[in-house]
């Protein structure tokens, strides 16, 4: 298959075809008769129908990594070794890959930034964007008899803790509460129903859309304090594109890195190596904040093997399907805890593996984000900053949420849906060594964001307006996860869909 050309003239040009990206471009070219091109480093798989995508970024059981940039970075101090911190290379990004899991958080992630002075973005002012992204990617809540066995053991066991049972996860004013989850998979075939497909399919016949894979954009060229074109590696040549308005939509990693290329940053990280400044903004990659994780592992029952294996010979085995929202001794408003069940088998045994997974879903401490080269192949230097706030909010929070897991996994054991936990290996009873344990094993939630965040302009790390405008350039953009000033309590696949359904209008005007 050729590769599109590009048109003569381009009123608005998106840098990432993820999540955001891939949204973002489908409603302008839609909605507008603006010339939109969209420009992904990885592969463009074409039309859901067309028969080129890969089989495992369609298929919702399990999380994809054939198509991941290779990024990473150190947990903690206590954990040597680096995590792998995924991120899908290919266009629809993240929401080709990932667990699916569609959730928007609380009313008060929204409300908090209308009262940091974001205007436009309390949860009324959001909630008919979540209504069509929610829409466009078919987010449903499974039905009962679509819950595995190991997923109905951890809700019933849950339920017996004393958590209600709730309808909908989506309410923005859940205070606690276990269901099944919303998830962006396909009812009738098991779908992972990404971005790309929801947004893109409807509209590749428009002449006012061009989607451009393997196009590895370097920097953006700024003139006269505008940004003017970007420039791209596509097939191995540099090429310049300019364009009336430029989106950098390349996630919480991609979009800083691309920022700080372009000499657009802090200026000693620049000068350092070898950037020309061309727009001082100390903010951008700073505030990196990602929901850090902690388990507990279980041995199952031979009983539920068995229940498993049976469920799996009949119909299609998801996963992720039932989550947990509760609060901690430390949480002061809405919820703080996200707690889903996770199940893996090993192909070579057949043997199961399950996990209560236990997520600080409002994170207090954060990181940043520092390009290692100029160039645009090398990774940057990512540290989420996981459990580094001074008053250890998060590390006593994952504790709380560790004791609150060990108590279900009993009540699982006592129910013969396990065998045994196997995470923590020894006893623990005491704060201390909840927290040593979750030092020792928190990683990475998949939830970057925060890294060019939204603010008013006398906010020095402020990198955007509530508008996604970058502070103090013209015609540049930035729509993905990393706009946000603090986390939402959610996934954040969801919520970057929602952005770009957000400011699109704001950014074709």
């Amino acid at each position: 298959m050729s590769e599109p050309r590009l048109p003569k003239q381009i009123d608005v040009l998106i840098v990432g075809g993820g999540t955001a990206g891939a949204a973002l471009a489908g409603i302008i070219a839609r909605d507008t008769p603006l010339n939109v091109v969209l420009l992904e480093a990885g592969p463009d798989h074409g039309p859901c129908d067309g028969g080129s995508w890969p089989a495992e970024l369609l298929d919702a059981r399990r999380f994809a990594l054939t198509h991941d940039w290779g990024c990473g970075g150190v947990n903690h101090p206590c954990q040597p070794e680096r995590g792998a911190y995924p991120r899908a290379r290919v266009i629809g990004g993240c929401s080709a890959h990932n667990g699916c899991v569609a959730v928007v958080g609380h009313r008060r992630d929204y409300d908090a930034l209308a009262e940091l002075g974001l205007d436009g973005w309390d949860w009324e002012s959001v909630a008919p964007a979540y209504a069509r992204a929610k829409q466009a990617m078919r987010v449903r809540i499974p039905d009962e008899d679509e819950l595995q066995p190991w997923q109905h053991a951890y809700l019933a066991a849950a339920v017996e803790t004393g958590f209600p049972r709730v309808p909908d996860l989506n309410d923005p004013d859940i205070i606690q509460g276990v269901a099944p989850a919303p998830f962006n998979i396909t009812a009738e075939s098991g779908v992972r129903w990404n971005t790309a497909l929801a947004y893109l399919d409807p509209v590749r016949g428009k002449s006012n859309l061009t989607v451009l894979g393997n196009a590895l954009v370097d920097r953006v060229v700024v003139a006269g304090g505008r940004a003017v074109a970007v420039e791209a590696l596509i097939g191995g040549a540099r090429q310049t594109i300019a364009a009336g308005r430029i989106v950098l939509s390349a996630g919480a990693y991609g979009s800083p890195a691309i920022l700080q290329r372009s000499g657009i940053g802090e200026p000693g990280l620049l000068r350092d190596l070898g950037i020309e400044v061309t727009h001082e903004l100390p903010g951008v990659g700073r505030g990196l904040t990602d929901h850090p994780i902690t388990h507990v592992a279980l041995q199952p029952s031979k009983d539920l093997q068995r229940a498993m294996e049976s469920f799996g010979a009949a119909r299609w085995l998801p996963d992720e399907q039932v989550v947990l929202l509760t609060r901690s001794r430390q949480c002061r408003e809405a919820f703080d805890l996200h707690m889903p069940a996770y199940s893996t088998c090993d192909p070579a045994t057949g043997e199961w593996r399950f996990q209560l997974g236990v997520a600080q879903f409002y994170t207090v401490s954060s990181g940043a984000l520092r390009i290692t080269s100029p160039d645009p192949a090398a990774l940057p230097n990512i540290d989420h900053g996981y459990l580094t706030d001074p008053e250890g909010i998060d590390r006593a929070v994952l504790a709380d949420g560790l004791e609150l897991a060990l108590e279900i996994a009993e009540r699982m054991i006592a129910a013969g849906a396990a065998a045994g936990i196997m995470a923590p290996a020894a006893d623990i009873t005491t704060r201390a060594q909840r927290e040593r344990y979750v030092e020792s094993t928190v990683g990475t939630c998949y939830h970057p964001s925060c890294s060019c965040r939204m603010g008013l302009a006398s906010d020095p790390n402020a990198v955007l307006d509530a508008r996604g405008r970058v502070h103090g350039l013209d015609g540049l953009f930035v729509c993905d996860a990393s706009i946000f000033p603090v986390i939402p309590r959610a996934n954040t696949n969801l919520p970057a869909a929602m952005v770009a359904e957000h400011l699109a209008s704001r950014i074709a005007e």
